[in-house]
């Protein structure tokens, strides 16, 4: 009778529980990368360069832009949705 109240006790007070509170993952590094820098028109450039400097600078700039809005609106939504679980 001793040995089964031991054995329960032991059971009963082993099995406790602590509370864990997680937390949401913070950005990694690399997605907190800058754009890359646009170019610059030469010395004396033609018309032709500053049209190509142009448009290169541009899609860089917009791609850039998109993918990182994209991210933070993904983020934002990730953790907000995470945090009304708890």
């Amino acid at each position: 009778m001793r040995l089964l109240l031991i054995c329960t006790l032991l059971v009963l007070t082993g099995c406790t529980t602590v509370p864990v509170a997680p937390k949401f993952p913070q950005v990694p590094s690399v997605l907190l990368e800058k754009c890359p820098e646009l170019n610059k028109v030469i010395e004396e450039p033609k018309l032709s360069d500053i049209a190509k400097t142009i448009t290169l600078n541009y899609t860089t700039y917009y791609e850039c832009s998109t993918k990182q809005e994209a991210w933070v609106e993904w983020y934002n939504v990730q953790k907000q949705l995470y945090e009304s679980i708890k």
